[in-house]
C-alpha cells in the first residue's frame, strides 16, 4: 500500500500498540511522535520508531519531538500550537492528522484543539478494531489480519529468534501422525495414566542438562519400564508402534525411533495438537501465513524484559491485533499445588509482558483436574485471567480459536484439523 501526502502526529506512550495501528492503516508519508520526559514513554516512543522503519517508513520520516509536557492543560496547548506552527511552516500544504490515543488525557485534549482544522483527528479503539474519527467522520475498520505474529511481538518490545513452525521434517512428521494425534486428544480425558506412564518413559530416554547448558546425559533410545502397562492401555501402545514412536516388546522394553518421537510421546503431541489445528485453519483459508507460529523462541534483544516471558511460545496466533497464547501441558503438575502456582506464574507473565492489555493465554491441558487437586489451579486460573482448556475440550480446539476469532462455523463444514 503506497504512502499517503499527510503528516500523522501522535502521543508517544509505554504502550504503542494505539499509535501503530493508526499508522498503519492511514498510511502517511511522515510520523511525528510528541514524547514527554518520562523515560518508559521515551522507550515506547524509540521502539514505535522502530517498528515503523521495520514496516517500511524511511528512518526520516519518523521523528520524535521531545519534551512535551504531559500536565498543565495550558502548558500542553502552548506547545502544540508551536508544534503546529512549525510543522505547517515545514511541510506547507501538507494536511496533518492527529491521533489522540496516546500521550495522557489531558495531552489529547490540548493537542485537538491545537490541531483543529488541520486534518483529521483519530482516536484508536483497540479493543473494537476501529479509528474512530474525532470530528464525527466516518470511523475506518482496522483489518483483522493487519498485525503479523513477528510485528505484534516486536510492538511488545521482543524479538523472534526461531520460528521452526514450518519446517519440512517437523511438518512431514505432524502430517504423518495426525491420525494418532487427533485421537489422543480426542481421548485425552480417559489418558490420564497412560499419559503419566508415557512421560516418565520419555524423561527417561531424552538429554539431560546442567544447569549452564551442557549435557550431563545424552539421548538414549532404549527405556525399560518400571512396571508393565495396564492391558486396557496396550492399543495406545501400539498404536504408538504403527506410527513409528517406539518399538515395543509387549513387556518392559520400549526403544524410540528418535529423540523427536520421545519428545512427541512426553507431551509433544499435544503442541502438535496445536500446529495441526491452526495449520487447518490456514488451509482453510481462515487465517493467513505469519500470524500464528508453535515453538516460537522470543527474546527481548536488550534484555530489558522479564527473562521469565522471554523464552518459547508453544503455539500463538494473532487476530483482529490481539495475541492469544497456547500453553500446552501433559504432566501431573497442573494438579499440584507448587506445579500449578509455578505453571500459572509463568503465564501470567507471559499474558502481560507478551500478550498486552488486550492479549490472552489459554493452557491446553491433557490431565483432567479433578475437584479437589484441581480446584486450586482452576481458582488461580481464574484469578490470572488464563484460560483452561480441559481434556475433554481439546477435540474442540479449532471451534474455541474460531469463537475467539469471532468467526461462525458453517453447519455444512465439516474441515477438520488433520486435514492438513
Amino acid at each position: 500500500m503506497p504512502f499517503q501526502d499527510r503528516l500523522l502526529v501522535c502521543l508517544a506512550s509505554e504502550q504503542i500498540m494505539q499509535n501503530t495501528l493508526p499508522a498503519l492503516r492511514l498510511r502517511p508519508a511522515q510520523v511525528v511522535i510528541a514524547c514527554s520526559d518520562s523515560e518508559v514513554v521515551r522507550a515506547g516512543a524509540l521502539r514505535l520508531c522502530q517498528v515503523l522503519q521495520e514496516a517500511g517508513w524511511p528512518a526520516d520520516a519518523v521523528r520524535v519531538v521531545p519534551h512535551t509536557p504531559d500536565h498543565d492543560l495550558g502548558l500542553i496547548t502552548a506547545y502544540a500550537r508551536e508544534l503546529a506552527a512549525t510543522l505547517q511552516r515545514d511541510h506547507p500544504g501538507l494536511p496533518i492528522d492527529l491521533n489522540a490515543s496516546g500521550g495522557t488525557k489531558v495531552m489529547s485534549f490540548g493537542f485537538v484543539g491545537a490541531f483543529a482544522g488541520l486534518g483529521d483527528a483519530w482516536y484508536c479503539d483497540t479493543r473494537h478494531g476501529l479509528l474512530e474519527h474525532l470530528g464525527g467522520g466516518r470511523a475506518l475498520e482496522l483489518p483483522a489480519d493487519m498485525l503479523t505474529l513477528t510485528a505484534l511481538l516486536q510492538m511488545q518490545g521482543y524479538r523472534v529468534v526461531a520460528d521452526p513452525t514450518w519446517h519440512p521434517d517437523f511438518a512431514r512428521a505432524a502430517a504423518a501422525r495426525a491420525g494418532l494425534t487427533e485421537h489422543l486428544a480426542r481421548t485425552a480425558a480417559q489418558l490420564g495414566g497412560f499419559f503419566g506412564y508415557v512421560n516418565r518413559l520419555s524423561r527417561a530416554a531424552l538429554p539431560l542438562y546442567r544447569p549452564d547448558g551442557s549435557l550431563l546425559r545424552p539421548f538414549q533410545s532404549e527405556v525399560l519400564a518400571e512396571r508393565a502397562l495396564f492391558a486396557n492401555q496396550h492399543p495406545f501402545a501400539q498404536a504408538f508402534a504403527q506410527a513409528e514412536i517406539w518399538r515395543w516388546d509387549g513387556d518392559y522394553r520400549f526403544e524410540f525411533t528418535s529423540q523427536a518421537t520421545a519428545t512427541y510421546a512426553g507431551g509433544g503431541w499435544l503442541e502438535e495438537w496445536a500446529w495441526l489445528t491452526l495449520a487447518g485453519l490456514q488451509a482453510d483459508g481462515l487465517i493467513s501465513d505469519g500470524h500464528w507460529g508453535t515453538n516460537v523462541r522470543t527474546d527481548s534483544g536488550q534484555g530489558t524484559q522479564e527473562e521469565a516471558a522471554g523464552n518459547e511460545l508453544d503455539a500463538a496466533l494473532v487476530w483482529r491485533n490481539q495475541l492469544v497464547v497456547l500453553e500446552c501441558k501433559t504432566g501431573v503438575q497442573i494438579s499440584t499445588e507448587g506445579g500449578s502456582q509455578a505453571i500459572l506464574n509463568r503465564l501470567d507473565s507471559l499474558r502481560r509482558h507478551v500478550g498486552g492489555t488486550m492479549g490472552e493465554t489459554w493452557l491446553l491441558t491433557a490431565r483432567q483436574l479433578y475437584p479437589g487437586a484441581g480446584s486450586a489451579a482452576r481458582e488461580r486460573a481464574r484469578a490470572y485471567r488464563i484460560r483452561l482448556i480441559e481434556p475433554q475440550e481439546l477435540i474442540h480446539l479449532r471451534a474455541e480459536i474460531r469463537r475467539w476469532m469471532r468467526i461462525e462455523e458453517s453447519p455444512e463444514s465439516t474441515s477438520a484439523a488433520t486435514s492438513t
